[in-house]
């Protein structure tokens, strides 16, 4: 009963939609509106929030309109092993991120995996790792003034 994909979409839903509750409660506690000095810290996130809630409105009505079409299992035996690939791929990822910083893992993490799933080549998939790495470390560090963990391979070149 738990395996079908009306399930799954449903519960996807209703997490997505507990998750963006919660951003905007958290949100709203540190100041949703505009003061003298521009936008109060729970701005950005607490519209974040809202569009999270609104998507999972919408995708919990469309698995509710589509239920007679979502019925069979949401994942197959044979399925399971590319989904514990992937789960591991992330967990890899997360240790990058905590060993080398956010760019370098996302540097690294990209490429392995459009490799390996997409078939994409290696000239390709390098350019896609680097490109968005270059791509986050531009909005996060210049256009949102937001530094995120570097790592120690972009300390030695002087990025903190």
């Amino acid at each position: 009963m738990f395996n079908t994909r009306f399930a799954m979409e449903a519960a996807t839903a209703l997490f997505t939609a507990l998750l963006g509750l919660v951003i905007c409660v958290g949100s709203a506690r540190h100041g949703i509106s505009w003061n003298e000095q521009g936008p109060e810290a729970g701005f950005f996130p607490f519209y974040i929030g809202c569009m999270v809630l609104i998507g999972s409105a919408v995708n919990l009505a469309q698995a509710v309109l589509a239920r007679r079409r979502l019925t069979g299992h949401f994942i197959d035996s044979g399925r399971v092993r590319d989904v514990a690939a992937f789960f591991v791929a992330i967990i890899v990822f997360a240790v990058l991120v905590s060993l080398l910083g956010l760019y370098v893992g996302i540097a690294l993490y990209l490429p392995a995996v459009t490799l390996w799933k997409a078939r994409l080549r290696p000239a390709r998939a390098a350019l896609l790792g680097l490109g968005a790495a270059l791509f986050f470390y531009a909005c996060f560090e210049y256009a949102f003034k937001l530094p995120l963990p570097k790592g120690p391979l972009l300390n030695l070149f002087g990025l903190y």
